[in-house]
Formats: structure tokens, sequence, C-alpha cells
């Protein structure tokens, strides 16, 4: 690598860290700070790959709602956009009132989207391995 190229690197990872020491959350030193860091971008790149996921599902075989919500579940956690569309899709999705139903009625909803995501993955592997 050039000289020009590790300035570079140097830079965005201090730029990465002082970002990190802003949001007053969770670092306590510089090796924890870089840990967040890796922790944040391990998050916003499941979290992208999950809610990809959900929209593909949406008109392929799957769970597509229930990857999204999953996908902006992780988001969320990171990112301001995603907790505001994930407020938006929960809406969408009437969770509220999944809520308010009889537990009979929930518990069939958890099994009927256990068994979808589980279809989907045995799918999706069947696919693979062909």
């Amino acid at each position: 690598m050039s000289d020009r190229q590790d300035r570079r690197r140097e830079r965005f990872g201090d730029a990465a860290l002082e970002a990190e020491y802003e949001t007053g959350q969770r670092e306590s030193t510089p090796g924890r700070a870089k840990h967040n860091i890796v922790l944040r971008i391990v998050l916003i790149t499941v979290g992208t790959i999950i809610t990809l996921a959900g929209l593909a599902a949406l008109v392929l075989p799957g769970p597509g709602i229930v990857l999204i919500l999953i996908g902006l579940g992780i988001l969320a956690q990171e990112v301001s956009w995603a907790e505001r569309l994930l407020a938006y899709a929960k809406r969408k999705a009437k969770i509220d009132k999944v809520k308010t139903q009889p537990t009979w009625v929930r518990v069939l909803i958890w099994i009927f989207t256990i068994l979808g995501i589980g279809a989907g993955v045995a799918f999706a592997v069947s696919a693979m391995s062909d």
C-alpha cells in the first residue's frame, strides 16, 4: 500500500473512533470503542442482508414481512431511518392488533410464522444444493 492510502485509512479510523466517542454510549476505552465500531458494522450488515432477503421473499416463496420486520429491528438499533421504517411497517403489518388477540390466536400466529420461516429456510437450502 502507498503512504497516501495508509494516511487515508488512518484518518478514516480516527474519524470512526471520534464518531463512536460522540455517541456517548458503550465506550470506556479506545479498544472498547474499536470493538463497538466493528459491532455496529456487523449489525448494519446483518440487518441489511435480512431486510433484503425479506424484500426478495415478498415475490419469492418465504416469509417476506417477517424477515423485513426482523431486519429492520436489527437495523433500528443503529440507524434512525430504520427505526422510523420499522414503526411504519409494524403499523402496516397490524402488529398491535395481533397483541390484542386471544392467546390461542397468538399461539397459532407464532406457529405459522415459525413454519413459514422454516419453509423459507428449507426452500433456500434445497435451492442452494441443486
